[in-house]
């Protein structure tokens, strides 16, 4: 038995205007944004991460600054630089916090600072009391009373300056 084709139901001729008149009116007054965080004109730029490298080279193979009781591992072979978590040190979203603003810390400390659930105070007065630390151990870097090579020395000197340009501005 031979198939016919399938037959399609042929439109019918409609009465169509000659021209479809729009629905709404261009809007004539200009865009008022609610907030004007939202204003694109309005935004400002994003601030310039400070970043250096041989800074935070310079963590391998010390000891934990963080020494967080119960969680430290003590070992100098997983020391990383800890980047603070807190806004006001250039943390934003996916940013990291400028290279200034870390300490070392093994990476059981490192994990507890980032991921652990101590609340969010007791975090920030461990990392401040480590960074605080750290500090003194670039001045005395730069002061000449720790052996360093000259490059650990202007990485140093970098970290003081711009600690210092950041608090003078807060």
């Amino acid at each position: 038995m031979k198939r016919t084709p399938f037959v399609r139901n042929q439109p019918t001729a409609a009465v169509r205007p000659a021209r479809i008149k729009p629905v709404a009116t261009p809007l004539t007054r200009p865009v008022r944004y609610a907030d004007p965080a939202n204003d694109p004109g309005a935004r400002l730029a994003k601030p310039e991460a400070h970043r250096n490298p041989f800074l935070l080279s310079m963590a391998r193979g010390q000891r934990c600054l963080l020494q967080v009781a119960g969680v430290c591992n003590d070992d100098p072979s997983t020391t990383v630089a800890c980047h603070s978590n807190w806004s006001e040190h250039g943390k934003a979203g996916a940013r990291k916090a400028d290279d200034q603003y870390h300490v070392y810390g093994c990476s059981a400390c490192h994990r507890w600072l980032d991921q652990g659930p101590a609340p969010a105070g007791e975090k920030r007065e461990r990392f401040m009391a480590a960074h605080s630390w750290i500090v003194l151990i670039w001045r005395d870097i730069v002061a000449g009373m720790v052996p360093a090579t000259p490059k650990e020395r202007a990485a140093a000197r970098w970290a003081l300056d711009r600690t210092r340009v950041q608090s003078s501005l807060g």
